[in-house]
C-alpha cells in the first residue's frame, strides 16, 4: 500500500511542476532523432509558411519562463530577433516571466485582451483560459505547424482539446515524472547516512532524525505549498489518474488501474500520507509556514536552511537540482511512473485571444520548436558568451564563466517548446533525452490512457471545489492542523461545493470512451 500511495506526495502543486511532467498520449515520439532533424537557418526559413520579404514584418509577443531575471537579457533578444528577422520576417518581444510573475501577470493581461502571441501554460490554467475566451482554437492553424504537426502526431495534440477546442500545443519533453525527495548530500553524509539507503519514507524520516540532531536550526522538509507538498498529488505521475485536473477531484486510484471515478481525499492512500507528514511537522521537521510559504524549495534549499524538498523526477533531474540550489543533492524517487493523458497536457503553448494573426503566432511555435538555436537561446543563452559546445556535443559554460557569473542561464528546457532539439548540459549524458523516451516507454499507463474530459458543462462546480481546496488542501497536507476532523470538514465541503456532479461527469464521459476502445 505504501508503494501504491508514494507517488502522491506533490499535491498542493497544481501544477506540477510538475513537475512534471508526463505520461505520453501517443503520437509520433521518436526522440532519438529530434537532434538529427535539427534544422538549419535556411532549412528553418524554408519549411516556415507566409515569410514572403515583401509582406510587413510582423511583431509578435512571446512570454515564457525563466529561473530567473538576467543581465544579458537584451543580447539575447537581439540575437533571437536577428533570425526571426531573417528566417520568419518577424521581429519578436520576448517576455520573460519568473513563475510567480508568469502566475500573476499573465492572467491579468490574457484577461486585459493585450497581444500574446505565444506563452506556457499548465492543463489546470488551460482549462480555466478556455473557458473565460482568453485562447484561440489552433484547429484551423495547424497548417502554419507542419514540423510540429509531425513531431507530435494527432494523437498527442488532441490530448489539448476541450471537446473540438484545440486549446495548446503540448511541448516536446519527458512524459512521465515520479515524484522524489531532493536531499542535500553533504547533510546525509555528515550524519552517517549512505546516500543509497535512502529509498522510502520510513528511510527519509529516520534521516530526518538524525540530520536534524546534526543541525537543530535546518528545516528538514520545505518548499511551498503551492509547489510540491508532502500528502499532495500535485505532480503528474502521482498513485492516481486525475482524469483532466491535476487534482485528487474525480480520479482513478491504483494507477488508474481501476475505471471507477472517485475521490481521492476519501482515499486510504491520502490519509496515510497525511499522517505521515503530520509526524513529520509534530516532530520539528516541517517547516511551520509552509503552508503559507510561497517560496520553492529550490530556492530556500540555496538559500541554505532547508535538507529537503518534493520534487517530480527524470533522469537527470540529480544535474538540474544541483544547478538550482548550487549543492550536490541526492534523488530519492518514491513512487512509480504513469502513463495518463495529462502526461501530454500539464505544458502546452497557447495562442492569446488577443492576437492579431494567430497564424503568425503558430509560425512562430513551428519555427522555434524546428530551430535548435532558438530554443537554446531561451534556455542557455547566446552560444560563445553564455556557453560553448564541448567535444562530446553538450554545453557547458565558456572558460572563466561561472554560473554566478554568467549573465543568462535558465535550465528551464521542460518549459521550452521542444528541449529535444536543444544542446543537453554537461553532467548529463548526451543521450538523456533517449534516456528520457526509456522511463515513458516504461511508465504503467492508465485505463484512461488517452481519455480527456470535457468538463465545460460543470465548471461552476469546479470553481467552487477549487475554492474548497484551495482553504482546506495547504493546511492538511502540510501537517499544519490535526487531520482526522480536517479531512472530514474538507471532503463535507467539496460535496457541498458539487463534488459528485464532476464525479458523475467523469465516469459518464469515461464509460462511454471505454465502450469506443
Amino acid at each position: 500500500m505504501k508503494r501504491k500511495i508514494s507517488a502522491v506526495l506533490a499535491l498542493v502543486m497544481t501544477c506540477v511542476l510538475l513537475a512534471g511532467t508526463l505520461s505520453g498520449c501517443g503520437g509520433n515520439n521518436d526522440t532519438a532523432d529530434n537532434r538529427s532533424d535539427s534544422q538549419t537557418a535556411d532549412e528553418g526559413a524554408a519549411n516556415n509558411s507566409g515569410t514572403a520579404s515583401d509582406e510587413e514584418m510582423y511583431q509578435a509577443v512571446l512570454v515564457y519562463v525563466v529561473a530567473q531575471d538576467s543581465q544579458d537579457q537584451e543580447l539575447v533578444n537581439e540575437r533571437f530577433n536577428e533570425l526571426t528577422r531573417e528566417q520568419l520576417n518577424m521581429e519578436v518581444t520576448l517576455m520573460p516571466m519568473t513563475f510567480s510573475t508568469w502566475g500573476s501577470q499573465l492572467p491579468l493581461m490574457l484577461a486585459g485582451g493585450e497581444q500574446v502571441d505565444l506563452f506556457p501554460m499548465f492543463s489546470s490554467n488551460a482549462i480555466t483560459y478556455a473557458a473565460s475566451d482568453y485562447l484561440m482554437d489552433l484547429t484551423p492553424y495547424l497548417d502554419n505547424a507542419p514540423y510540429i504537426v509531425e513531431l507530435l502526431g494527432m494523437d498527442a495534440i488532441r490530448c489539448c482539446t476541450v471537446g473540438d477546442f484545440i486549446y495548446g500545443i503540448p511541448t516536446m519533453k519527458e512524459r512521465s515524472m515520479p515524484n522524489a525527495m531532493v536531499m542535500r548530500t553533504d547533510c546525509l553524509e555528515a550524519a552517517g547516512i549512505d546516500p543509497a539507503s535512502v529509498k522510502n519514507y520510513e528511510d527519509i524520516t529516520a534521516a530526518y532524525e538524525k540530520v536534524q540532531a546534526l543541525y537543530p536550526d535546518m528545516i528538514m522538509f520545505g518548499g511551498s505549498a503551492g509547489g510540491m507538498s508532502a500528502a499532495t498529488p500535485g505532480g503528474q505521475s502521482v498513485s492516481f489518474d486525475g482524469l483532466g485536473q491535476v487534482t485528487g477531484i474525480g480520479a482513478l486510484e491504483n494507477y488508474g488501474q481501476t475505471t471507477t471515478v472517485t475521490n481521492f481525499y476519501e482515499s486510504e492512500d491520502f490519509r496515510y500520507l497525511v499522517d505521515l507528514v503530520r509526524g513529520w511537522y509534530l516532530d520539528g521537521y516541517v517547516a511551520k509556514d509552509m503552508a503559507t510559504s510561497t517560496d520553492s524549495g529550490e530556492a530556500q534549499m540555496r538559500a541554505g536552511n532547508l535538507f529537503s524538498y518534493m520534487t517530480n523526477s527524470k533522469p537527470n533531474t540529480k544535474q538540474e537540482k544541483d544547478d538550482q540550489t548550487g549543492y550536490d543533492t541526492t534523488i530519492v524517487p518514491i513512487d512509480t511512473n504513469m502513463m495518463t493523458t495529462g502526461g501530454i497536457n500539464a505544458i502546452s503553448y497557447g495562442v492569446g485571444a488577443g492576437s492579431p494573426r494567430p497564424e503568425k503566432a503558430m509560425e512562430l511555435l513551428n519555427w522555434i520548436s524546428q530551430t535548435e538555436e532558438a530554443n537554446d537561446l531561451l534556455n542557455w543563452g547566446v552560444e560563445g558568451v553564455h556557453w560553448v559546445e564541448q567535444e562530446d556535443g553538450t554545453a557547458n559554460f565558456p572558460e572563466g564563466v561561472t554560473a554566478e557569473s554568467c549573465g543568462y542561464h535558465q535550465n528551464m528546457g521542460y518549459i521550452m517548446p521542444n528541449q529535444f532539439n536543444s544542446h543537453v548540459w554537461d553532467g548529463n549524458s548526451a543521450d538523456i533525452f533517449e534516456q528520457y523516451q526509456e522511463v515513458d516507454g516504461n511508465a504503467i499507463p492508465s485505463k484512461a490512457y488517452g481519455f480527456n474530459p470535457d468538463l465545460s458543462g460543470v465548471t461552476d462546480q469546479i470553481a467552487a471545489v477549487t475554492d474548497v481546496t484551495s482553504q482546506y488542501l495547504a493546511q492538511i497536507t502540510t501537517g499544519t492542523v490535526d487531520p482526522g476532523p480536517a479531512i472530514e470538514e474538507f471532503n463535507q465541503a467539496l460535496y457541498n461545493a458539487g463534488l459528485q456532479d464532476i464525479i458523475d461527469a467523469k465516469q459518464e464521459q469515461l464509460d462511454a470512451w471505454l465502450a469506443e476502445q
